[in-house]
């Protein structure tokens, strides 16, 4: 058991109405965003590729008892989340962040730019000093999310980049992304890429062979996109190019890390020649620079078959940060990780792999 206090770097909150986003917006955004009669523009892209769009995904006792959706009443965060669970800083990462996909990519800007203002006078402002934020960036126009992450930097209770949809439809080490890498790295921030973005909006690459048909079936192979993401980064010369950025994977999973690294280390240096900038193994940039959170983490039959997979690849006792998901009905407990966790393997992961990485937050 983990007897310490908790970084949780995956908290999800959320607005009780996206009208509460409208006074955050410039007025001619405002004006489209909010007809005549009352009626409100979307603030969230269409979902695409979700199977069953019915329910919900939040654990049923998150639904404050004032009304309103999980994630946006601070007392009910508080109460079942932060003192329980002994929570030191809690990342708030939205509901996930989609608006970044909205199909007008200039309104998507607005209502990012709007969103972290929300969450900064909303939340941040509040005075507990266990909350921190993360800066929602427009990922179709990576110029303009530079210029957001420029904006906000100054403010020590963001700590991070948060990158959600794939708009361009290319792996986050492309190129075409590095602006928005630069500009984290510059800020000292890292960049956190949470799951999901692939699922939804124009762009849609949820996972290789096409569009899952069930929940059962999206779930066991939601973590493909993350896959190529960690490979972009390392194959494009990312860390290479920019020293200095740190990466944090939220909400992927992180079983098939090892089989990805024996793979890359397997074969980069026979088919490096098309990435010459790739000047080590790639699992020594992932080691270095590329975090993952244990959310969610894996049901295996008993615990020595897990136990048995982190150790075998160095590092991995390194790399992970726990994360609880909250509210979503997934969400995982402490214990729960701990108990499933190697020897000696709790402050790590409970702490201090997540300090190094969100060093502004602690």
């Amino acid at each position: 058991m983990h007897d310490g206090t908790v970084i949780d770097p995956d908290v999800h909150h959320t607005w009780a109405s996206p009208a509460e986003l409208v006074p955050y917006l410039p007025a001619e955004w405002r004006d489209y965003a909010q007809a005549p009669g009352g009626y409100l523009m979307p603030m969230d892209p269409a979902v695409m590729t979700y199977p069953g769009q019915w329910g919900t995904n939040k654990r049923l006792d998150t639904y404050p008892e004032g009304g309103g959706p999980p994630g946006s009443d601070y007392d009910t965060l508080r109460t079942q989340l932060l003192d329980p669970m002994r929570v030191e800083r809690a990342v708030l990462s939205y509901d996930i962040g989609t608006q970044s996909g909205l199909a007008n990519p200039y309104f998507a800007a607005a209502v990012c730019r709007a969103a972290n203002d929300w969450s900064r006078d909303r939340w941040l402002g509040r005075g507990d000093e266990r909350l921190a934020g993360a800066i929602l960036v427009p990922t179709e126009l990576p110029e303009a999310a530079a210029e957001e992450v420029r904006r906000l930097a100054h403010d020590p209770r963001f700590v991070e980049v948060l990158v959600v949809e794939n708009t361009l439809g290319k792996p986050f080490g492309h190129p075409a992304y590095h602006p928005i890498l630069a500009a984290a790295a510059e800020a000292g921030l890292p960049v956190a890429i949470h799951s999901g973005g692939e699922l939804i909006g124009r762009a849609a690459q949820p996972m290789a062979g096409g569009i899952a048909g069930s929940r059962l079936e999206l779930m066991a192979t939601v973590t493909q996109p993350a896959m190529h993401h960690v490979a972009s980064l390392v194959t494009h010369g990312v860390f290479e190019r920019v020293p200095s950025l740190r990466v944090l994977f939220v909400e992927h999973g992180f079983t098939w890390l090892p089989s990805l690294l024996w793979n890359l280390d397997a074969r980069y240096e026979i088919l490096r020649r098309e990435s010459p900038w790739v000047r080590r193994r790639p699992s020594e940039y992932v080691v270095d620079h590329v975090r993952f959170t244990t959310q969610p983490f894996d049901l295996t039959r008993d615990r020595s078959q897990l136990v048995a997979l982190l150790e075998a690849h160095d590092g991995l006792d390194e790399v992970l940060c726990f994360a609880s998901d909250y509210p979503h009905w997934d969400a995982d407990e402490p214990s729960y990780v701990a108990s499933r966790l190697p020897a000696g393997w709790e402050r790590k992961v409970f702490h201090d792999n997540a300090a190094a990485l969100l060093e502004r937050a602690c």
